[in-house]
């Protein structure tokens, strides 16, 4: 098979197309003829190798979580799947397997959800870790709750416009930040309350709109960005951080602080916990308009170095995705 590989961790530079043996689906494993690929910003973390302590880099090193595509063979024990099926998958790339920029992938089966026919394969591709990130830091993590004031800290990218759709649909008042070049964009998917923190005082703005604190705050895109997190929220409140965003400082003494404020802190990240279910569950929201994909920029595999600019340049809009085969 042809892949988008790199030899050493760096630039978008080191990216080179390359054939590598097309891998085996092992016991309990599908494979997956990739059609797309999606683009998180975990991907250019990691290939500069900030996410070593995450995962192992075995070179040539494959990235790419997200997977959309059909089944090209299935493992021993699988049963769910039959070849030629659509499906889409966060992949194995979380647990040190190679990932989806290429032609073939794999995927464990608990991991792997059925395409439905109202969504194309390159939409399906923006979904995984974006979509299942927001919803287990909000829902499965993070307890959300109907009524409560929830902001998300860089609501226009691909997890945060889930993460406010999501919030919205489960009955929260949401406040979002974003730009000036986003802030309609985030009032056409019903946020209450859109902070553009260009021209405002988030502390400020959160003060005006959720007297006493917020019940919830994610963090979508670093602490770095938002230092002053913990005077947003109310005791009794709920932090969500994403620590694959790299920039977190030291975690234990972050949740030690929390804590001494009567404030939850949970660090999240996308894992195996109902997966596919969750998965499926996300996509009926999307194909009843319960849940607006975000604007998806589709690139070929082979310009995957200037979407990786793109994408580590921070100010991107919705999802990218990359054609990888027909």
């Amino acid at each position: 098979m042809f892949a988008m590989v790199i030899r050493e961790t760096g630039g978008p530079d080191v990216f080179e197309y390359a054939e590598l043996e097309t891998p085996v689906p092992g016991p309990g494993e599908v494979l997956v003829r990739v059609a797309y690929a999606g683009v998180n910003p975990a991907d250019w973390k990691n290939r500069q190798g900030y996410l070593a302590q995450y995962r192992p880099y075995v070179f040539p090193y494959v990235i790419g979580f997200d997977a959309a595509g059909v089944v090209a063979a299935i493992g021993e024990g699988v049963t769910q799947f039959a070849e030629g099926d659509r499906v889409f998958t966060p992949t194995n790339h979380g647990q040190g397997g190679q990932g989806s920029y290429a032609e073939y992938t794999l995927a464990a089966v608990d991991r792997v959800a059925r395409v439905p026919p109202e969504l194309e394969l390159k939409q399906a591709a923006a979904l995984p870790v974006a979509s299942l990130t927001a919803w287990q830091g909000l829902f499965d993590r993070g307890g959300l709750q109907a009524g409560q004031m929830a902001m998300i800290h860089g609501g226009s990218g691909g997890l945060g416009s889930f993460a406010v759709q999501f919030a919205r649909w489960a009955g929260a008042r949401v406040a979002a930040t974003c730009s000036t070049v986003n802030v309609e964009y985030l009032r056409g998917l019903g946020v209450e309350r859109v902070i553009d923190y260009r021209t405002e005082d988030i502390p400020s703005a959160i003060a005006d709109w959720a007297q006493g604190g917020l019940d919830y705050l994610m963090d979508a895109v670093g602490v770095s960005t938002l230092p002053n997190a913990l005077d947003l929220v109310k005791s009794g409140g709920t932090i969500v951080s994403i620590p694959t965003l790299v920039d977190d400082g030291d975690i234990p003494a972050a949740a030690a602080a929390a804590a001494d404020r009567g404030v939850k802190r949970i660090y999240s990240t996308m894992d195996d916990v109902k997966c596919a279910e969750t998965l499926e569950k996300i996509a009926d929201l999307v194909i009843h308009n319960e849940v607006r994909l975000p604007p998806i920029r589709e690139f070929v595999l082979r310009d995957v170095a200037e979407v990786h600019r793109i994408l580590q340049d921070g100010h991107n809009r919705g999802k990218m995705v990359l054609q990888v085969t027909g």
